[in-house]
């Protein structure tokens, strides 16, 4: 038994080897794809994003104000024009993001010492860019007028400490924790990275095992005890290469876009070898339950962004229907995606609650996956095992009978 035991790794390995699409499917295929994907977020914050100003009548106050949205680091001012409705085309043909609008009267107020108002228009299609441009609108808006209120009390007999406290007589001090860039890349990247690993190692999986039902351990052509050692075989050769893979995709990540890790590895380490093992039980059932490899990897494809959404890393389940939030505990990316973020970037170990329910959740899903899958192997290979037996029993008939 302990011979056929490591004769089953060696045909694991024999296996994968003789297949240059699955080596790299399973092995070449994530690293490079969470790379790249990674990459795309590499400046981390959406900077120089390109204004349109509209200046109804030009001065030295509204060229000050111009001049500071260009100076900021988020907006460029690319365009200066006198037509609103130039501008809303520019804006509809992709040529700038934003418009400002300073109305005709907007020197006049301030000099009389009323509120100038200013109309600031943004294309939203794009909730990234949105949501960065509104926030960083009203920080540059804040401070030039600010610098204009300070200056009027300073001429008036102030000084600039005693106009700035008439101006803001509260003071924030914004300390952003974990993530003070407010990076897309930190947000994401470490998700992402836990995402494409998953639906190819899954898809790797689930292929080995629905290409067994060819000529394989499920083709009813080896005896029973084999079979079933050669299952366990497979599930530890994917366990170990994968464990080792998922590592690898990360410490690359980890080490190209400067991640820190604050959390302890032993943490880290422990979560994700929970993870692995789940998803090997549930990436041998989905191969057993598919009709061969292709299938199964369209049900893979078909899952990718509900999995991911699903996961309440990109969107919190506080915000989602209950039946939703349900469905997504039984989702291994569920109890990973998000606590590895924590890990990584806020320090937290398995001191905390919700990691130990996360630990304890991907291995109760790992242990009725893997218990599941082996009935159904089982299942599956008694009647390969019939059919052959059936089937040598005609051969034989016909052979007779000739």
């Amino acid at each position: 038994m302990i011979l056929t035991f490591f004769k089953g790794l060696l045909r694991e390995l024999w296996l994968l080897v003789k297949d240059p699409r699955g080596i790299f499917m399973f092995l070449v295929a994530p690293l490079l794809m969470n790379i790249v994907v990674c990459g795309a977020f590499q400046n981390g914050i959406v900077n120089h994003i390109p204004l349109a100003a509209v200046e109804m009548s030009s001065s030295a106050k509204t060229r000050e104000l111009i001049r500071a949205f260009d100076e900021s680091d988020r907006f460029d001012v690319t365009l200066v024009l006198q037509d609103l409705d130039e501008a809303k085309q520019k804006m509809e043909e992709g040529e700038v993001y934003g418009i400002i609008v300073i109305p005709a009267d907007y020197t006049r107020s301030l000099q009389l010492g009323q509120q100038a108002e200013v109309l600031v228009g943004i294309n939203s299609a794009n909730n990234l860019v949105g949501n960065s441009a509104v926030v960083s609108v009203m920080q540059v808006v804040k401070t030039v007028s600010s610098q204009i209120a300070v200056k009027s009390y300073v001429a008036s007999g102030s000084s600039v400490a005693e106009g700035t406290a008439k101006v803001m007589p509260i003071s924030t001090v914004l300390r952003p924790w974990f993530n003070p860039q407010f990076s897309y890349l930190m947000y994401l990247g470490l998700g992402l990275t836990g995402l494409v690993y998953h639906q190819l190692f899954l898809s790797a999986v689930a292929g080995s095992f629905a290409d067994e039902k060819k000529e394989g351990i499920l083709s009813g052509k080896f005896r029973k005890r084999d079979a079933i050692l050669y299952y366990f075989d497979k599930m530890l050769f994917y366990g170990i290469a994968g464990f080792f893979n998922l590592l690898l995709n990360y410490a690359v990540i980890m080490k190209i876009y400067s991640f820190p890790m604050r959390g302890a590895r032993a943490d880290f380490l422990l979560l994700s070898a929970c993870f692995v093992f789940c998803l090997l039980g549930f990436g041998a059932l989905l191969g057993l339950l598919c009709k061969n490899s292709l299938h199964a990897m369209q049900w893979l494809m078909a899952l990718t962004y509900p999995f991911f959404v699903l996961a309440g890393f990109s969107w919190p389940h506080t915000e989602m229907p209950d039946f939703l939030v349900r469905i997504a505990n039984y989702l291994p990316v569920t109890h990973y995606l998000g606590p590895v973020r924590s890990i990584i970037l806020m320090g937290i170990g398995f001191e905390r609650t919700s990691l130990q329910q996360n630990r304890a959740m991907l291995l109760t899903l790992g242990i009725g996956a893997f218990v599941f899958s082996l009935a159904v192997f089982v299942w599956q290979l008694c009647r390969a095992e019939k059919k052959q037996k059936a089937a040598e029993k005609n051969t034989q008939t016909e052979g007779v009978q000739a």
